[in-house]
């Protein structure tokens, strides 16, 4: 029998469909049909003493190729079209999940569809007006032949990013169209924050909702043992036969996991460590990664990770919902998963932290952990520049903030740290000796309005430490990539008030900040467009303001809102600017030829 708890399960009449995939794309041919509660070839796997067999894939994914918007900075340059770029990485959450549930006895494979593919580009859907969605990564004839290969009893495809929905949708329907009678279930941040219009959107029989390392599994025992029971798995939701939808009881799906507390076995037993041998790791030697060049001509590049989640609470940013709280998953733990990773050909690594400093110190400890195991390292998850800035402040600026902003837990362990001893040139000099070599520091605005207004810290807004703080990275050899957010739309304070609309003027500050941390010696200025994503704080307020569908908006490269300030292309034309004025036209060219940031360690 399946060893979950019985909750009650949550109804939801019902609901239409908000937003979905660009109505040029194929209709689906499984919508609306009851989800499956059981898996009758995995129930007659396990009768017979046989594994369930699992299959976790990435679909393959879609980017916007059209033409450059109209007086922008891109036509000025003669680049008549504006791509959005390849976004792919080693699927970090499916080799979570999937080690947690081969220790239950299930039998697991994972397909990086992008990335098996990566040099098959093809036109897919046309968009009208010269835009089109290029697809990159295995055809549906290569997928269903894997699909059909494995013979899996459940089909579980991830979709972090909502401009991969439609993606995600189509697989499933192909899975389906495989074989009817396996399950198929998805994940990740997107369907999480749109579960409730995801699940009738889509052919899932389920969605498992937030952090699924614990409950995937659930659901898979309840799936396959006899007499199991989906209602009784927390935190997923399905499609009644009435169209209805269904979300079992949400309790609190993030895992405690405390190092102080618990031992090494322990935390083992709730996070296994990643077995990345069950991916092709020749399919991660290329020369360039996500944020560069590497510095290695050989061996293949991970995304790792050494802590989970965020408190930080930005209210544009999901991973406090998807992922969680901050949690330290142990430097013992850390130290097996480096060690691990070598064996399977790993020279070096992207940190993918959600929030890398929330505590210095134990940050500091990793550090060593990476030179140890020798792997030269980029920080990918976004340095958090506020604790960075308080760092290098030091205690006479930490002593003039006021009582509640000294309160902020966010800057608790930064001022503990602060108390030890450690400064701002100390924690980057470690990095260095730690084998770091780039970092992509989370600037984001120069308007403390829009970082304030939107949960985020004012200390970002400090041009003139921010300087400094560059400057020191680039003394001790780490590249600074710097991360900008354009056109904030933030709720009212207060009921009938006024909405926080970034105005033009404000963007173009925040354009001048990036021209300005360039003269510090900043590598490459890389900025984004805010984007309203489903379940983070913003998402209820923010999608009045969408002007596009799933498909060819919400990239962060593409404009999703319009407000009466400003339309999406006015926006986009700001972006393209930010581009070219703060890394200059050479290498904006370089970087759409070469189609990652143009960034040389």
């Amino acid at each position: 029998m399946t060893r979950t708890v019985p909750h009650a399960p949550v109804l939801v009449e019902r609901p239409s469909v908000k937003f979905s995939s660009a109505p040029q794309r194929p209709p689906l041919r499984h919508l609306g049909v009851a989800s499956l509660r059981t898996s009758r070839s995995g129930t007659r796997r396990r009768s017979r003493g046989e594994a369930p067999r699992v299959l976790l894939l990435v679909p393959s994914y879609t980017r916007v190729v059209e033409p450059s918007p109209r007086g922008s900075s891109f036509q000025e340059l003669g680049l008549g079209t504006f791509e959005v770029m390849k976004r792919a990485g080693t699927p970090i959450g499916l080799l979570r999940i999937a080690a947690n549930a081969r220790l239950s006895g299930f039998d697991v494979r994972i397909v990086d569809s992008p990335f098996a593919g990566w040099e098959q580009e093809r036109r897919h859907v046309d968009l009208g007006g010269g835009s089109s969605l290029v697809r990159y990564g295995l055809d549906d004839a290569q997928l269903r032949a894997l699909i059909e290969d494995f013979d899996p009893d459940v089909v579980g495809i991830q979709c972090i990013y909502t401009v991969q929905w439609g993606n995600a949708r189509a697989l499933a329907d192909l899975v389906k169209d495989i074989d009817p009678g396996i399950v198929t279930v998805t994940g990740g941040a997107h369907p999480s924050g749109d579960w409730q219009y995801a699940v009738p959107d889509s052919p899932f029989d389920h969605v498992v909702v937030n952090e699924a390392d614990q409950t995937l599994t659930a659901l898979l025992r309840a799936l396959t043992e006899e007499g199991g029971d989906i209602d009784a798995v927390p935190g997923i939701a399905y499609r009644r036969a009435d169209g209805a939808v269904v979300r079992t009881s949400a309790v609190s799906p993030y895992m405690r996991i405390l190092p102080k507390r618990q031992g090494l076995d322990q935390r083992l037993g709730m996070m296994p460590l990643p077995d990345f041998g069950m991916l092709d790791m020749r399919q991660y030697e290329q020369g360039y990664h996500s944020s560069g060049k590497r510095v290695r001509d050989h061996g293949a590049w991970a995304q790792i990770f050494s802590t989970i989640g965020c408190n930080v609470g930005c209210d544009f940013c999901y991973i406090p919902m998807v992922n969680g709280p901050w949690r330290a998953l142990g430097t013992d733990w850390f130290d097996l998963h480096l060690a691990e990773i070598r064996k399977q050909g790993v020279t070096e690594v992207l940190i993918e932290d959600d929030h890398l400093l929330h505590d210095p110190l134990y940050a500091m400890e990793t550090f060593k952990l990476l030179r140890k195991h020798d792997l030269p390292w980029v920080e990918e998850g976004g340095l958090s520049l506020f604790n960075l800035v308080l760092l290098h402040l030091g205690n006479k600026f930490a002593d003039s903030m006021d009582d509640s902003e000294r309160r902020n837990p966010n800057f608790r362990n930064v001022l503990a740290a602060m108390r030890a001893g450690l400064t701002c040139r100390g924690l980057i000099k470690a990095m260095a000796a730690g084998g770091c070599y780039s970092v992509y520091l989370a600037v984001e605005s120069a308007n403390e309005d829009s970082l304030v207004e939107s949960g985020k810290p004012r200390l970002n807004a400090f041009q003139k430490a921010t300087g400094e703080i560059v400057e020191m990275f680039t003394e001790y050899g780490i590249q600074v990539t710097g991360g900008f957010m354009l056109g904030f739309v933030n709720p009212p304070e207060r009921p009938g008030g006024e909405p926080y609309v970034e105005s033009l003027d404000q963007v173009e500050k925040t354009i001048d900040y990036a021209v300005t941390l360039m003269g510090h010696g900043m590598a490459y200025a890389n900025p984004f467009i805010v984007t309203p994503l489903p379940g983070t704080k913003m998402w209820d307020f923010q999608k009045d303001y969408v002007v596009r569908n799933y498909d060819n908006g919400w990239s962060h490269e593409k404009a999703t809102m319009a407000t009466d300030k400003w339309s999406a292309e006015d926006i986009e034309r700001m972006r393209l600017e930010l581009l070219v004025r703060a890394n200059g036209a050479d290498r904006v060219v370089e970087m759409v030829r070469r189609g990652t940031w143009p960034v040389d360690a």
